[in-house]
């Protein structure tokens, strides 16, 4: 594309000044500052009246001052330099200098000295004379040494002259550049400026050693300088009266920073970059009003933008980016830091962070998913799921169906993706579907098939993710994507389900024989009249005709005195010190023990954050009306997974509980640590809605008993109470104590 704003059509610039004309980046974005300079100028130059030379860009470190000009170098095609002003800035840095020079008849040697005069190291001095002879480096030090040896000959018989050379400004002045002086404020010495007023001037001209220097008409000089910073000074009246267009450089709008900073480095995640944006604009206006001198800039952005893009948490990089360019004073530190905290930008910028990892999950390593057995869950059922829920009960139909083709007909491809065999082999027991064949002795509490189960199970799960969504409604998880599942047993977990049994069966069976003879035992003085057959006869039922003429006393074990819901957490953490197998075998205890004596059990276990949007993960295990049918084995599939979210398992299981008709009824939590998942369900907003949950059951007559395994005792009993709180320090007797804890209940 044709650029408008040209003003030197027709000018011939040799090979060096075409290579000082700047030109844009890939990563340029084009500013409507850049476009109204370029504009005026181009609108006015050939107007000799009001032709636009001077223009001053005035603003914050990091606004894009510098980058403006340079953009208008390649706007206007002018050829682009600079000078940068220091507080010592005297006449002869403005104008130029006489410097000594080695009278010499060679030529080559006079042109030499006068480049080597325009380098600034060493190195560069020897860059010189290689191009200048076309030598390698080492006849370059050579000749460097030959020709300082000449110069600092004390009788030498040619004689030392003088030569004047003029200032980049000068040189600009009078070839027709676009000069940048940056920075004019700092300059001590006011008077240095007024120098440059005569220059200034459209006609403008410059009186040096050699003689007077017109300004080209084509020079256009750009002042850029910071506003009110340490060590700046109020721009000279009369230059700032010479100046024909003048820019305020703050930082640019939100859309404008995210643009530029896409475009530099191509970090396009816009969720990330509109926070940390408004977090860059909070801290220059913080700082500004505090007067805090450091600088929240564009440069600062793009470098914390660049970080968060090479993997960095920019909670953690926004303090060597950001917050220590500004200060590192503790005082102002913590000004900076009470302004994001109260803005509220932080914790945006933290949920984002964790938006974004559940966007892409958690990649582990094949031995890890290994150990922990860590699958994909039901992704179809999730998001499938979680849009019914937001949409209403008339889509349930839909959903159900969606739920059914998850437990059978379609292998789930992330499940056989992440499911990783023992030492990298499938055996044959794993490889057995739902049609394995059981002993009777092998089985828990029916002779029920494995087809029958899953069958039972297809059904079952629709109506419990219906219930789960009306249970959830009015609660912070309404919208959270909660999905309960059933356990697919397979020969593997029949195995261990066995292995199980066997280590909890002979302390199960002694508890339960001597709970039972208690029951057996138990004399009770509450009589039901109305029986055909009793203990004693009632002659006052004689007259009804109906032959129900006896009263027959109650057995204790005819109500039930005790319902038990048990919920298991199984959070990644489970995964250390045995904690979930020592848990798998207290659940198995508490199953074995509540069949043989005849309280109804139900037990869940429950994860979160598992996959995108299933924010928690409800694992049915048995429900209050299910059968005892291969319990130990659907109790063996438990895993440690990822986080927990502990008020939703203890609601469900609350609610559903407080419907038994029991006298006594018992939660029981078995979990080792704090609750804590995605987006922000920690601390006190975790704490809040499970201790609303406490309260709100434990008026309706729920006994909530937190059974801690972990090192998070204290907070547990604290989150919990300490009347509902059980500190199981060896957790290898957890069977043992849950079972005479449950047992002290009957």
């Amino acid at each position: 594309m044709e650029n408008p704003f040209v003003i030197t059509e027709g000018r011939t610039f040799t090979k060096v000044e075409k290579q000082m004309i700047w030109h844009k980046p890939a990563s340029h974005k084009t500013s409507q500052e850049e476009l109204r300079i370029a504009s005026e100028i181009k609108n006015n130059w050939l107007d000799p009246e009001m032709k636009i030379m001077n223009v001053l860009l005035e603003g914050d470190a990091g606004s894009g001052k510098t980058q403006l000009a340079r953009a208008l170098s390649d706007d206007l095609q002018l050829p682009y330099t600079k000078v940068t002003c220091f507080a010592d800035m005297d006449k002869t840095d403005v104008f130029g200098a006489l410097l000594p020079v080695v009278s010499t008849d060679d030529n080559e040697d006079q042109e030499l000295l006068e480049a080597i005069y325009q380098t600034d190291s060493l190195q560069t001095v020897l860059n010189v004379i290689q191009q200048h002879f076309q030598i390698d480096d080492n006849l370059a030090k050579e000749r460097l040494s030959q020709l300082i040896e000449r110069i600092n000959q004390p009788e030498n018989t040619k004689s030392v002259e003088y030569k004047f050379y003029p200032s980049e400004i000068v040189r600009a002045m009078q070839r027709g550049y676009l000069l940048e002086i940056q920075e004019p404020t700092v300059i001590r010495d006011a008077s240095v400026l007024v120098a440059l007023n005569s220059a200034l001037e459209p006609n403008g001209l410059l009186n040096i050693p050699t003689g007077i220097i017109r300004r080209h008409p084509d020079c256009v000089v750009v002042i850029t300088t910071n506003r009110n910073y340490q060590g700046n000074r109020p721009l000279n009246e009369s230059l700032r009266d010479r100046v024909q267009h003048a820019e305020k450089m703050d930082l640019p709008s939100i859309e404008v920073m995210i643009e530029r900073a896409t475009a530099k480095t191509n970090f396009s995640d816009r969720d990330y970059l509109e926070i940390m944006a408004q977090i860059i604009r909070l801290l220059d206006e913080t700082a500004k009003a505090n007067a805090i001198k450091g600088v929240a800039g564009m440069r600062s952005y793009f470098f914390w933008v660049n970080s968060l893009k090479q993997g960095q948490d920019p909670l953690e990089s926004i303090f060597p980016k950001v917050l220590y360019k500004l200060t590192t004073d503790e005082t102002e530190l913590k000004i900076l830091q009470n302004a994001l905290e109260q803005s509220g930008l932080l914790t945006k910028l933290q949920q984002v962070k964790n938006q974004q990892k559940l966007r892409q999950g958690r990649k582990i390593s094949q031995a890890e998913a290994a150990e922990r057995n860590i699958i994909e869950e039901a992704e179809k059922a999730t998001l499938k799921n979680e849009t019914i829920s937001d949409q209403g009960s008339d889509l349930d139909a839909a959903s159900d169906e969606i739920l059914e083709s998850t437990e059978t007909g379609e292998k789930e491809p992330e499940q056989e993706a992440m499911t990783l065999p023992d030492e990298g082999q499938t055996s044959d027991a794993e490889s057995k579907g739902s049609s394995a064949s059981l002993d009777e002795d092998d089985k828990l509490g029916s002779a029920m098939s494995l087809d029958e189960l899953a069958e039972l199970d297809k059904t079952k799960r629709k109506e419990l993710n219906r219930e789960i969504r009306e249970a959830l409604k009015e609660t912070i998880h309404a919208k959270e994507g909660t999905i309960l599942h059933r356990p697919k047993i397979n020969e593997k977990a029949l195995e261990q389900g066995q292995e199980l049994t066997q280590k909890v069966l002979p302390e199960v069976d002694s508890l339960s024989r001597v709970i039972n003879d208690l029951l057996d035992k138990e004399v009770s003085n509450d009589f039901s009249s109305g029986k055909y057959y009793g203990a004693r006869f009632n002659p006052g039922h004689v007259a009804y005709g109906d032959l129900r003429n006896f009263d027959k006393k109650n057995p204790p074990n005819e109500q039930p005195s005790l319902a038990l819901a048990v919920r298991v957490d199984e959070s990644g953490s489970m995964l250390r010190d045995d904690r979930m197998e020592t848990a798998k075998l207290a659940a198995v205890a508490l199953s074995l023990f509540a069949e043989r004596t005849k309280i109804p059990l139900m037990l869940y276990g429950d994860s979160a954050d598992l996959s995108q949007r299933e924010k928690t993960s409800i694992y049915s295990y048995k429900e209050f009306d299910d059968p005892y049918a291969f319990m130990a084995a659907k109790i063996a599939t438990m895993k440690p997974r990822q986080n927990n979210r502990d008020g939703v398992p203890l609601r469900l299981l609350a609610e559903k509980l407080n419907q038994q008709a029991a006298d006594t009824k018992v939660l029981l939590s078995i979990s080792d640590g704090q609750p804590k998942a995605l987006p922000d369900y920690t601390g006190e907003r975790a704490k809040q809605d499970i201790q609303d949950v406490l309260q709100e059951y434990e008026r309706q007559g729920i006994l909530f008993i937190a059974c801690a395994i972990g090192e998070d005792k204290e907070q547990l009993r604290e989150l919990y109470g300490e009347n509902n709180f059980v500190d199981i320090s060896d957790i290898s007797t957890l069977p043992h104590q849950l079972l005479q804890l449950i047992a002290r209940f009957i």
